[in-house]
């Protein structure tokens, strides 16, 4: 890495921006931190830091930019000249400026190492499945007794369930379906329990009533 330039030690291009150079020099010291898998067992200790200190030297001057538009131009007139060693940039006493000194530096807290706590929201519950659609029920053409019992059988409700939606007596109900018409006090009544009949079991109610009635024998 000695003839490396800054921006090839953190492995950025050289016009990027200062959120991409933060980036890379966490992910640099990261990668040559002592407990990085990926360089453990390639460097021992002493190369470690040595690539840890060319990370805060090579960061130092880039995240400044009076810094980095002076190393660009050393940059660009050693690459005029065809190469030669990387340029270094010195700080006031010697030797070259640790970003530690830099005011462009991250703060400790905000060091690759300290991960910051985030919260992650506990995932939503799936949402319900749509019930399946009823089915459809058609009126025979011949509506007696039996054929109210089979209608409400295939929906699943007993006598006492149609007379709490229909609000009809159970012993009239049970009349309808068992063609008891002497029963029933009269025509026009049973006209109104066929009706509400027909509404608990949600089929058609004038067809309900005209077929039925049809075979009324009855007062």
């Amino acid at each position: 890495m000695k003839n490396s330039t800054y921006y090839e030690v953190l492995g950025v291009a050289p016009h990027v921006g200062l959120g991409q150079l933060q980036a890379a020099y966490r992910f640099s010291k990261a990668l040559y931190a002592g407990e990085s898998m990926a360089s453990y067992g390639l460097l021992d200790g002493a190369e470690r830091a040595q690539m840890l200190a060319l990370v805060e030297e090579a960061y130092g001057v880039l995240a400044d930019a009076n810094s980095r538009r002076a190393y660009d131009i050393q940059l660009h007139a050693r690459e005029a000249l065809g190469g030669g060693q990387a340029p270094r940039m010195p700080k006031a006493g010697g030797g070259t400026a640790p970003a530690a000194q830099t005011a462009a530096a991250p703060s400790r807290a905000e060091s690759p190492l300290a991960k910051p706590a985030v919260s992650v929201p506990a995932p939503s519950p799936p949402p319900a499945a749509p019930p399946p659609p009823e089915p459809v029920l058609h009126v025979p053409g011949i509506v007696n007794g039996a054929a109210l019992r089979a209608l409400r059988e295939h929906r699943n409700l007993s006598i006492d369930q149609i007379a709490a939606l229909s609000k009809v007596g159970g012993r009239f109900l049970r009349a309808l379906e068992e063609d008891r018409h002497e029963v029933l006090p009269g025509r026009v009544f049973a006209r109104g329990f066929l009706i509400e009949y027909a509404r608990a079991l949600r089929v058609s109610e004038s067809e309900v009533v005209e077929r039925y009635l049809r075979n009324w024998t009855g007062r």
